[in-house]
């Protein structure tokens, strides 16, 4: 443990007693510090009780470190989607398990792990940039996710226009709103898709969109997201609407009631 985080740990273990540390005001001063805002959100993560939250509060959504004597910033998701803005005033959506990082002195240039959802401020003098392993993506002022979470890398454009390459000297593509690409390893350039798939933001948006589409493919969209899979009747029956995605549950009795089939968790 570096010292920076030892000070702060000594911090809330003076200062922590049960009942009367408010792990949130503590969260909410460190971010305010370091022009960081963390917007709230409908599904929140719940804290663990004790010490063991009090700590964790102080290094777990904002860590500060230092290298090469300039002070860095990462953005934690764990268990639950965390919304931020950045100093500039870009807003981001992290999804579970994902990280981003960016020096203090250049906060549009940022260091994704994971998948992300941005809405960046516009900067027509400094462009805000991203870049994975295996992935650079350059906007000015837009709305996107980038999906770097696992060797094929994603980006689908909501609005604006966005460049996304394999790296920031290579050739690339420019996307605008509505159009997605892909980027595996063996490829030099990303692929445009020509049927974008709307789900792609499903876990940002808080809701499934389906139109005319296949039942096998509602389910593998569903598998993808929660992490279950799915034994069916009808596979090739239709299925149209729009289905908010907090409860699994209700979206298989719903789907089960507008097609007539029976859908198996497994």
């Amino acid at each position: 443990m570096s010292d920076f985080e030892d000070k702060h740990l000594d911090f809330v273990l003076k200062h922590y007693q049960e009942g009367k540390f408010d792990t949130q005001k503590a969260i909410d001063r460190f971010n305010e510090a370091h022009g960081i805002v963390q917007k709230p959100r409908r599904r929140v993560l719940p804290w663990v009780s004790g010490v063991a939250a009090a700590a964790a509060a102080v290094i777990l959504c904002v860590f500060l470190f230092r290298g090469n004597e300039q002070q860095m910033i990462e953005l934690i998701a764990n268990n639950a989607v965390k919304e931020f803005v950045l100093p500039d005033g870009t807003e981001v959506t992290l999804a579970p398990g994902s990280k981003l990082t960016y020096s203090e002195k250049s906060p549009r240039k940022t260091q994704l792990e994971g998948k992300a959802y941005f809405e960046v401020a516009r900067d027509e003098a400094v462009p805000f940039e991203i870049t994975s392993d295996g992935a650079f993506v350059r906007v000015l002022g837009t709305k996107f996710m980038v999906d770097a979470g696992s060797s094929v890398k994603e980006v689908y454009v909501t609005e604006g226009k966005v460049l996304f390459a394999k790296s920031s000297d290579a050739e690339g593509v420019i996307l605008t709103k509505d159009m997605q690409a892909t980027l595996s390893p063996d490829e030099n350039v990303p692929v445009i898709a020509v049927e974008p798939d709307v789900n792609s933001i499903a876990w940002q948006r808080g809701s499934f969109i389906f139109d005319k589409t296949p039942l096998r493919e509602v389910l593998e969209t569903l598998s993808e997201h929660y992490k279950v899979s799915f034994a069916a009747t009808d596979l090739d029956k239709q299925l149209s609407g729009e289905f908010y995605a907090e409860d699994l549950d209700l979206i298989i009795s719903l789907i089960e009631s507008a097609l007539d089939v029976h859908i198996v968790k497994r």
